[in-house]
């Protein structure tokens, strides 16, 4: 039967075995040197003189092979071999697939060499290139042999479902037209402006390659498992598979150290600590604000719910940044649990558990990565970007129940609440809604007024969850505002005047009020769009597409390689020297991402249906909405490119699972895994059950208390430094020892009192770090921070005043801690001229280098 289907005889065993000796042929011609120099050629080199005879030895078989073809029944003896016994057959399958795509990763890293002068990999690459050549075609020619075997031997077995294949096609075919609109006109590549932050937004930390070969690897781990172990079948084991992601996540996060970085500053004096900066400061300072019972400084903070949680954080932890970092942790580590339980849902275990994987280990490299790239965002600082995510997560999940069951009551007030506390924290988080409204109605349209009920009920509970913040900012500027003008809608402001080369005032002038500052930003951002509405469409739909271009560079693009050591341990930030100029390898490696993509897109529609897309649409909504203020890329990126990942991890474990349908066992495992994996789109039953008045309730008063958690922050704290008269300030610092040791009695300070020369303030010292002269920061130009010609103290303060203090010091402090209390003296022109450092029993008097003595004459 089986030479009937390949009709099999010798002259075409013949024509491959010499096919082989031309490929050996050409090899040793292009391994071996001009003829008068040959024998010095295999001296000079053990490893020369080795390919030499491995090439020689593979011509020498191969003719002996032919030789032998002609005598006797070699090519029945070959095909019993080969194709009878299915265990050699898969093992020369699974040696040919090695082998291939071994010879595939070291051209990638030969072509990656190539354009890196000072690389040493080129060089051992050359020796073996020969030899790469050969074993590269005969893997490709065996695989693509079997295949036609397959082909021909089952092809109803193996016949593609058309449905799938059309959804294929047109999976691709939109992605192809993406790519082409933006090679063509730069867009989604090019900057924005010409100047300023965020002009071009450059990809996040990508997922490395052996990130995704462990995925992959403890994927087929976990298909193995189901199929074979028995505790798979115990009803609680998602519940167990989370725990034991939860645990593995703490082990990894917790393993590793805090690498200082542009978010969490390396050690300075005089304590030696890692501090917030950027961003991160600016949350930690407005939780720190509400510590001392100042509330947020009269303004409106962005991201005020996890501003709540980083103030509770240093209630129950104190101020130690590590031990903040633990308390964090243990909440964010439910990032990859929660991944692991959506994928389950709609995907199966094994991906589930491979793309909870590679958020493991994303957020581990992130943080090895971080001291030369910036504005990340993972669990080891301060940034919103994981909880938000989490929160997304947590809808989805239950969007997805909430469609399947056709839309009970309970689950859209769930819903509600869940998404309006993604938004206390980032506002666009609210495009979900509608992402999901349309999906609902999509899968089931006669179900309108089941769908309308549920979406009031969903509405009531973000309504519920957000009025305790919005009834705060109503308090605060007598107008509907729900998130900080001066984050929100000055960069708006900023950026889209950027775009028509103008740039806007966004400083809030000392006389205007909040609502009158967020009614002149407004009028900034439409002024800047009604000026040149074209360039504001364009510079939209240049954000949106890089979102698109930096969601496929998920998967790494590598432009150099010095070393091996790279793939684990990246020396630079090579994901970042993305310009829109790929060369050859990397457009073949481009080409393949998108098709790995798409492919995962394909099956995920053609396995789910509507629901299938459902992540994607999500990704789509918010980085449309994210787009509108001009920002992408980076840490932007990181709350909704978990999406992505779970496609590309899709679309691999399918190519994979295709593959090992070439092996007797594979045919036997997967068909198998696919049955005890079905996908149901709805469930049995459309009755669903009254739930209790009282469960609304306590949901309700759940969500309401969440939501509260700002202004009960907020107003929570006593005020620890109340305004006290200056004369009694005065009084309590002259009985202070730590004056009485320094250089200036306490007759000067009060001659200066008497002479009105001097304010008094107190407050808490937040992040202390003292620069010699010539020392800063490189990062910013913010002042303090950056490199000036003198030495100085720089400390935040939150009390009576908020705000940086930049404080002149010639030498190194002996004792300034962090969160101390301190009692600064300002002179003239509110140059600081004093300050005394308090904490616990200890205290220290400062004096100012720019202080002068003879005021004390």
């Amino acid at each position: 039967m089986l030479g009937l289907i390949l009709k099999s005889d010798r002259f075409k065993w013949s024509f491959l075995f010499s096919l082989w000796i031309f490929h050996g042929i050409i090899a040793l011609w292009q391994y071996l040197p001009s003829m008068d120099s040959i024998v010095f050629f295999l001296t000079s080199s053990i490893s020369h003189l080795v390919m030499f005879l491995a090439l020689v030895f593979w011509l020498i078989l191969n003719i002996a092979l032919v030789t032998y073809m002609f005598k006797g029944n070699l090519e029945r003896i070959l095909w019993k071999i080969c194709f009878g016994r299915s265990k050699v057959r898969d093992g020369i399958v699974v040696l040919a697939l090695l082998i291939l795509f071994v010879a595939t990763c070291v051209w990638m890293l030969l072509g990656l060499s190539d354009i890196t002068p000072d690389s040493q990999i080129d060089n051992y690459i050359r020796i073996v290139l020969p030899l790469l050549q050969l074993v590269t075609f005969w893997s490709f020619e065996i695989i693509a042999l079997v295949l036609i075997v397959e082909i021909k031997s089952r092809e109803e077995d193996l016949k593609l479902n058309p449905k799938w294949v059309i959804k294929l096609l047109v999976v691709l075919v939109f992605l192809g037209a993406i790519a082409v609109v933006i090679f063509s006109t730069g867009l989604g590549i090019v900057p924005s402006y010409d100047k300023g932050d965020w002009s071009r937004g450059v990809p996040a930390v990508p997922l490395f390659e052996w990130h995704i070969f462990l995925a992959l690897a403890f994927s087929v781990i976990v298909v193995l498992l189901e199929l074979n172990v028995k505790f798979f079948d115990y009803m609680y084991i998602d519940q167990v598979m989370a725990l034991i992601i939860w645990l593995l996540t703490l082990f990894v996060w917790l393993g590793q150290p805090i690498v200082p970085n542009a978010s969490a500053l390396e050690p300075w004096p005089p304590n030696f600590e890692v501090y917030p900066f950027t961003d991160a400061q600016t949350y930690d300072q407005y939780a720190q604000s509400a510590l001392v019972g100042d509330g947020f400084d009269e303004s409106i903070p962005p991201r005020s719910l996890y501003i709540s949680f980083l103030a509770i954080g240093h209630v129950l932890v104190g101020q130690d940044f590590e031990a903040m970092i633990l308390f964090q942790s243990i909440f964010f580590s439910f990032f990859p649990v929660l991944l692991y339980l959506l994928v389950r849902q709609l995907f199966g275990r094994p991906i589930g558990a491979a793309v909870a994987l590679l958020a493991i280990l994303r957020d581990f490299t992130s943080n090895l990565v971080s001291p030369f790239t910036g504005n990340l965002s993972y669990s080891k600082i301060f940034m919103s970007e994981i909880p938000t995510a989490m929160l997304l997560i947590l809808f989805m999940l239950l969007a997805l129940r909430w469609i399947r069951n056709g839309f009970p009551l309970f689950l859209g007030f769930l819903m509600g609440g869940v998404l309006g506390l993604a938004m206390l924290i980032r506002t666009q988080a609210s495009v979900a809604l509608p992402v999901v409204v349309i999906f609902g109605f999509l899968k089931l349209p006669r179900k309108i007024k089941p769908l309308v009920c549920s979406v009031l009920v969903m509405i009531l509970a973000i309504t519920l969850t957000a009025s305790p913040w919005l009834w705060r900012n109503w308090l605060l500027t007598g107008k509907v505002i729900f998130d900080s003008p001066e984050f929100q809608m000055s960069n708006i402001a900023l950026r889209y005047g950027r775009l028509n080369g103008v740039e806007n005032d966004i400083v809030q002038l000392s006389e205007e009020s909040l609502s009158d500052y967020n009614a002149r930003l407004n009028v900034m951002a439409t002024d800047a769009i009604l000026a040149n509405p074209q360039r504001a469409v364009w510079g939209v739909v240049n954000t949106y597409l890089n979102h698109g271009v930096n969601n496929i560079l998920l998967f790494p693009l590598r432009y150099e390689l010095v070393s091996l050591k790279e793939f684990w341990m990246p020396e630079n930030a090579f994901w970042e020297w993305w310009d829109g100029k790929p060369n050859s390898v990397q457009s073949i490696i481009l080409v393949f991402y998108v098709f790995i993509f798409g492919l995962g897109v394909s099956v995920a529609w053609h396995r789910n249906g509507m629901l299938g897309l459902l992540p994607l649409a999500l990704n789509l909504a918010y980085n449309l909405w994210t787009s509108l203020a001009l920002l992408s890329g980076q840490r932007f990126m990181v709350a909704m490119d978990w999406s992505v990942y779970i496609y590309y991890m899709i679309g691999i474990f399918y190519l994979v699972g295709g593959f090992s349908m070439m092996l007797t066992q594979g045919r036997l495992i997967v068909p198998v895994w696919v049955r005890k994996n079905p996908f149901r789109s709805t469930l049995e039953s459309d009755n669903n059950p009254l739930i209790p008045l009282h469960r609304y309730l306590l949901a309700g008063a759940m969500f309401l208390f969440l939501g509260a958690l700002p202004p009960l922050v907020e107003k929570g704290f006593p005020i620890l430094y109340p305004p006290l008269s200056e004369a009694k300030v005065l009084a309590e610092l002259q009985e202070s020892p730590a004056l009485l040791n320094a250089d200036v009695s306490s007759a000067c300070v009060r001659k200066l009192a008497q002479g009105n020369s001097i304010v008094v303030t107190q407050g808490r010292a937040l992040y202390p770090r003292f620069y010699e002269a010539g020392e800063g920061e490189k990062i910013t130009d913010a002042a303090g921070y950056k490199a000036v010609n003198e030495s100085r103290l720089v400390f935040e303060i939150v009390g009576q005043e908020n705000g940086r203090v930049v404080f002149p010091l010639r030498d190194y402090p002996d004792f300034f801690p962090h969160a101390s209390d301190v009692t600064l003296i300002y002179g003239q022109n509110k140059t600081p001229w004093f300050v005394l450092a308090e904490k616990d029993d200890d205290e220290w008097f400062y004096i100012s280098s720019f202080f002068d003595r003879s005021l004390c004459e």
